[in-house]
């Protein structure tokens, strides 16, 4: 995977006006990589985004002030849906790191971006997308978001929302082969997908199933030593109800680690209805469904990534849709063995 190496000359003299923005505003994860640890470090970041702030303020494309001077943007958010207005539940920190995380490595272990174009677009992204969030907390809540907050549903829905805008974005267009900054003294490699790597077309399916597969796990283990009546049953073969009980038990627990309100899961036929009441990312996911012409390949639909998981390990495979209603939302799953 690992081609060659290569030393590129990183500028002398970089932005401070990227330095000024890297040291005011605090990344959301810390996360933890398995090929690439140097990426969570300060010096790189401000590196890659420094190479870039002069020529991306330039183009407008990356506008790091803002949405001033991105029309396209500022349409683009004057058009989104209203935060929630409901209550709802403060998350466990290790699940909202679990779910942000895993989402991170997953793009890492797919190899179809470079991971420091990835950090950088990240930043660049938050700070076109938070201002105009933040303003609208105030208004309509009353309240700003706490950031860098994971536990506050009201940050978590607007940094899980923009850590997926993201990626979706790198998915229009994945690359097979990039140049990768891998040391913050500029050591860069060459990375290229071959004929065992996920096609393109599978790359957001894989990524859903990876990253569920992973929360699913999660949720799993720490459960572990409850009893029969309110634990979750092994994934193992089994009937549609007995399937549909443990679907409901896998809600609920879910539900408890912060992510909703309330979660319940219900068979109507061939289907598999899973509700969350007053969930964490309620409208960062409304905002990624959209339309059927703006819908993203790929939704921060965390409760129906980890569903999807225990359904699959079952033996059982679903297609799925989303309804979403005043305080809840739901994933309808038509069951097929």
């Amino acid at each position: 995977m690992l081609m060659a190496v290569t030393r590129s000359s990183m500028r002398s003299s970089r932005s401070a006006r990227a330095w000024l923005l890297l040291a005011t505003v605090a990344s959301a994860l810390k996360p933890t990589y398995p090929r690439r640890a140097f990426l969570g470090t300060s010096a790189v970041t401000a590196a890659t985004i420094a190479q870039t702030s002069n020529a991306a303020s330039k183009t407008g494309l990356l506008n790091i002030d803002g949405v001033e001077g991105n029309p396209l943007l500022t349409v683009e958010i004057n058009k989104r849906p209203p935060i929630p207005k409901f209550v709802r539940a403060e998350l466990q920190q290790d699940f909202a790191v679990c779910l942000m995380r895993n989402s991170y490595n997953v793009v890492d272990g797919l190899d179809f971006v470079a991971m420091d174009a990835f950090q950088k677009r990240f930043f660049l992204a938050r700070q076109d997308e938070w201002e105009p969030y933040y303003s609208k907390a105030r208004q309509q809540l009353g309240r700003p978001p706490n950031q860098g907050e994971l536990t506050d549903p009201l940050y978590f829905d607007f940094i899980s929302f923009a850590q997926y805008k993201v990626i979706n974005e790198f998915l229009r267009a994945p690359k097979q082969a990039f140049e990768e900054l891998v040391t913050a003294e500029g050591d860069t490699t060459v990375v290229i997908r071959n004929a065992t790597s996920v096609e393109n077309a599978k790359l957001a399916d894989e990524h859903s199933k990876r990253v569920g597969d992973a929360a699913l796990d999660f949720v799993l283990s720490k459960f572990s030593n409850l009893p029969p009546t309110t634990g979750v049953l092994a994934p193992q073969p089994m009937s549609p109800a007995e399937l549909a009980a443990n679907v409901n038990k896998l809600c609920v627990l879910i539900a408890v680690l912060g992510f909703s309100v309330d979660a319940s899961a219900t068979l109507v036929g061939n289907a598999l209805r899973c509700e969350f009441v007053a969930p964490a990312n309620y409208w960062g996911l409304k905002v990624l469904a959209g339309s059927p012409l703006s819908r993203q390949p790929l939704l921060n639909d965390f409760g129906a990534k980890i569903v999807g998981a225990y359904l699959a390990r079952c033996g059982f495979f679903a297609a799925r849709s989303l309804e979403f209603t005043p305080v809840a939302y739901a994933h309808v799953f038509k069951l097929k063995v």
